[in-house]
């Protein structure tokens, strides 16, 4: 009881704050979109549509029902992870190799852990929801490639639930590619063409890309385009650096280790689905090239269920052992396993660190200055960073008053720094992306006042001529942020950013 009651006592300190800030910002987004600003036109970020639409519903919830949207969308992962290990313990019934004492005890506490403790500060990313969501249809692929299928009608909702996460990022198709053509080739093509769960992902992938340009032009034809350009050059790591990163290298070889061991010794066909869905997760992390250490969380997540099932099955195989007879031994081999995986994880990183010290955060002080100095919670950041600002705005229902989150196309233009160039591009030489952020986020900031404009110091593009890429200066060539910044002063410099403050009218 205490491998399942743990994990459940875990999630409440997942309501307490600070919310993941990246998942903060989606909130934010979806939140203007739907009350009423245009989304890729009044409000501009590059992520795709879908992953828009699926955090709305806890915006949604927010207008129906008592309780902000941070504590809905907490409420949403927390009921998704319910029943996603609830299908999960029905579907490894399916799975032959599964049907023995010490794997079938074994199984869904570990995975209850891979919902609910490893993700720790990057709950509720989309890496997190998209593994949540697909291990159901991990547990069906095991249970396919030993040849037993689901209820046609389980195989379309895994399939639906599935897709919807994969199809958030072009990157996570990796993962069905992968599992689908290993079931493929082992079990032909008559069983793959008549199986719904491949129909169902790939109805979801076409229908979003539909959406794409048809419901959402202005991301088809603007935004992604604008993103290809910008936003690709932006990271600290390319796909080599992240293939060979602190995260991705060890879970590469702990893959390759336990699916040798799984697939040698105990001869699990379900191990073989494992490692290949792990590749195709390892693959989509590459594909993003960021070395972000979520990027690595469902690999990770697979790299660890793989090493359960490994020992196990080796257990299972070697040392057969009965349900009714060996209960302590099994329990007491899942509960050494088990403790094993929360001490590592304890030390890696300290449990809910970030909520216990959010008050005396970067977050929390940034969020009492504003609450101090900003009467209608309205204010402009020139930054390149989501954090502290998010979520500091969805707790403080405060609002940015300028179309983009963050400097994130300005850090694509100026990513390089060729030889003896001048340090801001002059306003008649930018070119069509450069000049479409110059000039809205000087008319956002003219038309509307913000009570606060921050700015970062740290501008997060490489030094040029010996000198610093200041927001500020550059923006101050723009003739209306120029007159619209004469109305501010200066009120303090905070951390790493230089406040101004909307000066007051005088009577």
């Amino acid at each position: 009881m205490p491998l399942f009651a743990l994990p459940i006592l875990w999630l409440a300190g997942y309501f307490f704050p600070p919310l993941n800030h990246d998942v903060a910002a989606i909130l934010d987004v979806s939140t203007r979109w739907i009350g009423g600003e245009k989304l890729y036109v009044e409000v501009l970020d590059e992520n795709l549509p879908l992953t828009f639409i699926v955090h709305g519903l806890p915006v949604l919830t927010a207008k129906l029902l008592p309780g902000t949207v941070t504590f809905w969308f907490t409420a949403w992962v927390v009921a998704g992870i319910f029943a996603s290990f609830w299908a999960c313990r029905r579907l490894i019934h399916l799975v032959p190799s599964a049907d023995h004492a010490l794997t079938e005890a074994l199984l869904p506490p570990v995975l209850l852990f891979l919902f609910t403790v490893l993700p720790n500060e990057h709950f509720g990313q989309r890496e997190h929801i998209m593994f949540v969501a697909c291990a159901p249809y991990l547990v069906a692929s095991m249970a396919r490639a030993e040849g037993v299928n689901p209820s046609r009608l389980a195989s379309i909702l895994v399939g639906l639930v599935a897709g919807v996460a994969l199809a958030m990022k072009p990157h996570y198709l990796a993962i069905p590619a992968a599992v689908e053509f290993y079931l493929l080739v082992r079990r032909g093509w008559r069983p793959t063409f008549t199986d719904p769960i491949p129909w169902a992902i790939g109805l979801l992938a076409v229908a979003h890309l539909a959406i794409m340009y048809l419901v959402f032009p202005d991301f088809g034809l603007f935004v992604l385009p604008l993103a290809v350009e910008a936003y690709a050059p932006i990271g600290d790591s390319g796909w080599r650096e992240v293939l060979t990163s602190n995260v991705l290298g060890p879970t590469l070889i702990a893959l390759a280790i336990f699916g040798l061991l799984a697939i040698v010794f105990t001869k699990t066909i379900a191990a073989r689905v494992l490692v290949v869905f792990g590749i195709g997760a390892a693959l989509s992390a590459i594909g993003q090239a960021k070395g972000w250490p979520y990027h690595v969380l469902p690999a990770l997540s697979v790299a660890i269920l793989l090493a359960a099932l490994t020992v196990s099955q080796t257990v299972d195989r070697y040392l057969p052992i009965s349900r009714s007879a060996h209960r302590l031994p099994v329990a007491v081999l899942c509960a050494t396993f088990m403790v094993l995986l929360y001490f590592q994880a304890a030390l890696y990183n300290p449990p809910f660190y970030k909520q216990r010290q959010f008050e005396d955060s970067i977050g929390g002080r940034l969020q009492h200055i504003i609450e101090q100095n900003a009467p209608n919670r309205t204010f402009l950041v020139l930054s390149p960073g989501i954090y502290p600002f998010w979520p500091m705005v969805n707790y403080l229902g405060g609002r940015m008053t300028t179309r983009f989150l963050t400097m994130w196309v300005l850090q694509g233009v100026y990513a390089t720094c060729d030889d003896f160039p001048a340090l801001y591009n002059p306003p008649d030489t930018m070119g069509d992306s450069e000049k479409f952020v110059f000039d809205t986020v000087s008319e956002d900031f003219a038309r509307e006042h913000p009570d606060l404009l921050i700015v970062d110091r740290i501008a997060g593009v490489p030094r040029c001529q010996g000198k610093e890429f200041d927001y500020l200066d550059y923006f101050m060539q723009n003739r209306i942020f120029a007159d619209a910044f004469e109305n501010y002063e200066h009120l303090m410099d905070f951390d790493r950013y230089r406040i101004y403050r909307r000066k007051k009218l005088k009577k």
